[in-house]
């Protein structure tokens, strides 16, 4: 194996496991799919079910759910009700959203999630530091497209590796691309996921991205009280 071949191996089994990490999230009102957003599983030991974390724009108290890549006997994606919801958004100040995975909901039926895995992140979240190289991947999705009598929904690999950090407030992580800016519509639909450190430990969420500066941020989750629903102060 040639060091290139190698290097791409060790990218692609660290983009394999984000996307484990990482669950897609879909959220309904009355029977209609409103939006996708991204994001992960957080045992936290203030709780005794496991925390969905997201980000907070557009996300509703209700009405959203983990996509699983298990299908049921109906040849229906099989999804887990994400719970209720506590977001908080103020552009400028915060963005990220939280609730307890209801497990007992589908406790006495686990014999349909047979398959299911839904990883869980235990570290403690670290704040990003400048000179280490920082990532996230999700399998994400564009808007449904007509394919003949139907629709079709595409996904892709939407990742990046290497992220920098170039800047940082009391909220917010900025972080600089290695490869091209990928633009606004790759990114959409990837918000929330969870942004790693080289340890595999979170230190934010993705929240957005600036094409004018190239810059994508990310909600610091290492300075917030998932208590209080404020950020502690750095």
């Amino acid at each position: 194996m040639t060091p290139e071949e190698e290097i791409h191996g060790n990218i692609q089994s660290l983009v394999d496991d984000l996307t484990k990490i990482t669950v897609r999230i879909a959220t309904w009102d009355a029977g209609v799919l409103r939006g996708r957003s991204s994001g992960f599983l957080y045992k936290s030991p203030n709780h005794d079910s496991p925390l969905v974390i997201t980000a907070g724009h557009n996300m509703p108290d209700e009405g959203s759910f983990i996509e699983t890549r298990v299908k049921n006997d109906n040849g229906e994606m099989l999804q887990i009700n994400a719970g209720k919801f506590q977001a908080f958004y103020n552009r400028d100040k915060i963005d990220v959203a939280f609730s307890e995975l209801p497990i007992d909901l589908y406790k006495k039926e686990i014999a349909q999630y047979d398959g299911v895995e839904l990883f869980q992140c235990f570290r403690e979240f670290v704040k990003a530091i400048p000179g280490e190289a920082y990532s996230f991947a999700v399998i994400n999705n564009y808007e449904f497209v007509k394919s003949g009598n139907g629709f079709i929904l595409p996904v892709y690999l939407c990742y990046e590796i290497g992220l920098e950090l170039v800047d940082q407030d009391e909220s917010f992580n900025y972080f600089k691309t290695c490869r091209n800016f990928q633009g606004h519509e790759y990114y959409q639909g990837a918000s929330g996921s969870p942004i790693i450190d080289p340890e595999g430990a979170v230190t934010s969420i993705l929240v957005s991205g600036f094409d004018d500066i190239e810059v994508l941020r990310g909600f610091r989750l290492d300075n917030f009280d998932f208590k209080s629903g404020i950020a502690k102060k750095s």
